[in-house]
């Protein structure tokens, strides 16, 4: 029990000293609040062109004239509640932390506006009732050209301003509604910077710059912003307008049932991100109301661009950088930017293509003027064509700056080389297994070639197709001329156009056999020849001595029948001489 006491006492010190805290912070909280409110209160935009810092929160409510940049700071808030009129080239800048909230108006001391004409272009005006009658006077943003019709009507009246940069007529100012008429053929654009009703009596003459006019069938025109807005931070536009500012948002912006004009493109950084909800945006020095760089965000809600030719917004990037994984391969790209193109191109030595060459190029996804969503719909095929075959990857194309889009490639590796025996006899062939596979991504056909010491040797040549992930082995023989020991060195050939990517597509290195000795045998392929003119010397030989005996024998074999024809004759002769004695003899006895 005495243990749950402790712990009971140690809870409540806690909570009281936690109340303690929460009291503290609440009234600190109230006293910064307090001194808030005091500086917010009266404060005064700059003027005589006198920069202003923002560096606590301040709300401007009273409508007046400013002239001088202003710098909201990092951790302060600038609301505007008021119509104010912005001095020329003025520049105001929200640091990232610093926050400006617009519910009145900024409007530009010098907004260059105007309005081009069509032959159908009516301008629809009521100044209410300044006079009975007046003048409307006309001004043109150059001297009309004489060879130009050029016909404005008000009622019954028509004037011709060929020649002229501004003209007038007679029109009612007492309330009631005019419409003009413009009857133009021309081969340049026509366009009213101004219009001012001119009358005799006391009242106000006002004059209506072209975003003020109500017209139909014209087209507002833009050309330099009269001040600039660079958002790091945040800007807020709730039932608010600006008008004739060159706006940078980098940080979140958000405008909401609020009009923009004279002041678009509207630029996003990278990064950043921008919400226009149920806003109208008119009036664009570019062909788009908003761009939004690379990555940034948008949301576009039921609002209202300028129209006409002008795009609602458009995502432009700021490059199409492809990263591959291979030089010389050619990038066959179709339906790429706005514009949808159609082109080819071959990566650089190291392995990039940019095809994003033009800024249509480089517009993926837009808005147009008539509030349709629009996207890119691009494709890229990459091939590297080789001696090993033509590997390629068909993909989108990607819509951001920088990607990567490997191509499949093959792996070949010579994994090992098996020779029959460990020694062989030189000139004398000895059979071996080399064990290829293909790790990679894409089939390839292959020339393996086999060396000694890095130089090429006497081999059957080994050609072979294989598929990703399949092994094969291939028999081969092999001749050495040389004696000594020696390991075969086996690796594929690599084409000319895949050398500078050989580490990606193969080992290098190759694939050794066991070591094998050499040595030269009882008959190498030298010896028969040795023997084999022996044999002729020695064949020659019996030859020559087979003649000489043969024509000693023939020498022999004639004194031989010489002698025994002339014993034979002699023979003969004794038997003549014998045979005579006998006769005699016989006759003696006779």
């Amino acid at each position: 029990m005495s243990h749950i006491d402790s712990g009971e006492k140690a809870i409540t010190l806690h909570s009281m000293t936690v109340s303690m805290r929460t009291a503290l912070s609440l009234m600190i909280l109230l006293i910064f609040t307090s001194l808030g409110g005091m500086m917010n209160v009266n404060a005064a935009p700059p003027v005589d062109g006198v920069a202003v810092v923002i560096d606590a929160d301040e709300t401007w409510n009273v409508s007046e004239p400013m002239n001088g940049d202003v710098l909201v700071k990092s951790g302060s808030t600038l609301t505007i509640d008021a119509v104010m009129t912005v001095g020329v080239d003025n520049i105001i800048t929200v640091e990232e932390g610093g926050v400006l909230f617009l519910t009145g108006s900024l409007i530009g001391e010098d907004i260059n506006s105007a309005l081009t004409l069509t032959n159908s272009s009516q301008l629809h005006l009521n100044f209410g009732d300044l006079a009975e009658t007046g003048t409307l006077l006309f001004t043109f943003d150059q001297t009309i050209s004489t060879s130009a019709m050029m016909n404005i009507t008000v009622g019954d009246q028509t004037v011709d301003a060929a020649g002229q940069d501004t003209v007038s007529i007679e029109a009612p100012l007492d309330g009631t509604d005019i419409v003009v008429d413009f009857h133009i053929y021309h081969a340049f654009p026509i366009q009213i910077t101004s219009l001012q009703a001119l009358h005799t009596g006391s009242g106000e003459m006002p004059i209506l710059a072209a975003h003020q006019m109500n017209h139909s069938n014209g087209s507002l025109t833009w050309s330099d912003a009269s001040f600039s807005m660079s958002v790091f931070g945040d800007m807020r536009i709730d039932n608010g307008a600006i008008y004739g500012a060159e706006i940078l948002c980098a940080g979140i912006c958000e405008i909401e049932s609020s009009e923009i004009i004279g002041s678009a493109p509207i630029h996003v950084e990278n990064g950043s991100s921008l919400s226009v909800n149920a806003s109208l945006i008119q009036g664009s020095r570019t062909d788009e109301d908003i761009i939004v760089h690379d990555l940034a965000e948008i949301t576009y809600t039921n609002s209202q661009g300028t129209g006409g030719n002008t795009d609602a917004w458009i995502r432009l990037l700021s490059q199409r950088i492809i990263q591959t994984n291979s030089p010389n391969a050619t990038v066959h790209q179709t339906g790429i930017g706005y514009g949808s193109s159609t082109r080819d191109d071959i990566t650089d030595a190291n392995g990039q293509i940019d095809i994003g060459g033009s800024e249509w190029r480089r517009i993926v996804e837009w808005v147009d003027q008539n509030g349709e969503y629009h996207s890119e719909d691009a494709e890229l095929t990459l091939t590297l064509s080789s001696g090993w075959g033509d590997f390629a990857i068909t993909t989108p194309a990607p819509k951001i700056p920088y990607s990567t889009v490997n191509i499949p490639l093959p792996y070949i590796e010579v994994v090992s080389i098996d020779a029959e025996d460990t020694t062989a006899e030189v000139n004398k062939k000895i059979g071996a297994m080399v064990t290829v596979r293909n790790t990679g991504l894409s089939t390839a056909t292959v020339n393996i070639w086999c060396y000694v010491a890095d130089n090429l040797t006497d081999t059957t040549s080994l050609t072979t197709t294989l598929a990703p992930g399949e092994e094969k082995e291939l028999p081969v023989s092999w001749w050495a001329n040389t004696d000594g020991a020696q390991v075969l060195n086996c690796r594929a050939l690599i084409p000319n156009v895949l050398k500078s990517i050989s580490d990606d597509i193969t080992n290098t290195e190759g694939g050794n056999s066991q070591e094998v000795g050499w040595y030269f045998g009882d008959e190498t392929e030298d010896q028969p020849l040795v023997i084999y003119g022996i044999l002729a010397v020695l064949i020659l030989a019996a030859s020559a001595m087979f003649s000489l005996r043969a024509s000693s024998k023939d020498t022999t074999y004639g004194d031989v029948a010489e002698s025994i024809v002339l014993a034979d004759e002699s023979e003969q002769v004794q038997d003549t001489e014998n045979d005579s004695e006998a006769e005699e003899d016989e006759e003696v006895e006779d």
